[in-house]
């Protein structure tokens, strides 16, 4: 019997870096998470129904630029931009889309320990701040989050002048916080207008931190499943699922 070689994978295939998309409800974090991954974290039925983000989406993008243009994208095996495949693999990252809705602050404030950055994003069609942006914001300083990536998202639902009044809006709003210089990108997430912008703020903001796999394994949980169904004789109960980051150490897979 042979044995077959395991295929190595490109470690810039793995997620290296876990960024929150946050901000107040419906100003598009996961109509952006989705032009950035091409994945709708909208999963569950009632989420589906209300159209809006209830738990926790998961994501992921690979990021690469484009050599000959150096235009940035996303899960795609040549530029979109000039259709070049001379391109370069920067990292694939993980993107946590959180609810936006006020009833739901406290996912949002379970979640916000796993991220290593933030794109808070900003609707232009909407006077700034709304109150689930002031929390957001307050919930990612809390926990020292620094590396934020503002979006100013839907311009092409106002003209040129709203656009210019809502990035001063946003810019006071920022004064004498802790991301006050964050850049501000301008994008329209339905017609993915700027997401490559998005995506070149992101390689420049928001580094990978580093990690020590030689500590122990620590674990933040966000969630657990039980997956035992009700009336389980005791001796055949299993364990359950939890879900969360490692963020210290390695695990490795035990077959038996």
């Amino acid at each position: 019997m042979t044995k077959k070689k395991s295929k190595k994978v490109d470690p810039k295939l793995l997620p290296e870096v876990n960024i929150g998309m946050i901000g107040h409800v419906a100003h598009g974090k996961t109509t952006l998470t989705n032009a950035l991954t091409g994945k709708l974290t909208l999963q569950h039925s009632e989420e589906l129904k209300r159209g809006i983000t209830i738990k926790l989406g998961y994501a992921d993008a690979t990021l690469y630029r484009c050599k000959d243009c150096g235009f940035y994208f996303s899960n795609s095996d040549h530029c979109p931009s000039c259709f070049s495949k001379n391109i370069e693999l920067l990292r694939t990252v993980s993107f946590l889309d959180a609810p936006g809705h006020e009833t739901l602050m406290a996912t949002v404030l379970t979640a916000a320990p796993l991220m290593d950055g933030a794109l808070l994003l900003i609707a232009a069609n909407q006077k700034c701040p709304q109150p689930q942006t002031r929390e957001h914001l307050k919930a990612i300083e809390i926990v020292g989050i620094k590396n934020v990536v503002i979006v100013q998202n839907k311009i092409d639902l106002v003209d040129k002048e709203r656009v210019l009044e809502n990035y001063q809006e946003i810019k006071e709003f920022l004064k004498n916080t802790s991301i006050e210089d964050a850049p501000i990108i301008p994008v329209s997430a339905q017609f993915n207008v700027n997401v490559d912008r998005v995506i070149e703020a992101i390689q420049e903001k928001i580094p990978t931190p580093k990690r020590d796999p030689k500590k122990s394994p620590r674990m933040y949980t966000v969630r657990s499943f039980d997956v035992n169904k009700p009336g389980t004789p005791i001796k055949k109960l299993k364990g359950g699922v939890i879900g969360g980051l490692l963020y210290r150490e390695e695990l490795k897979w035990v077959m038996k």
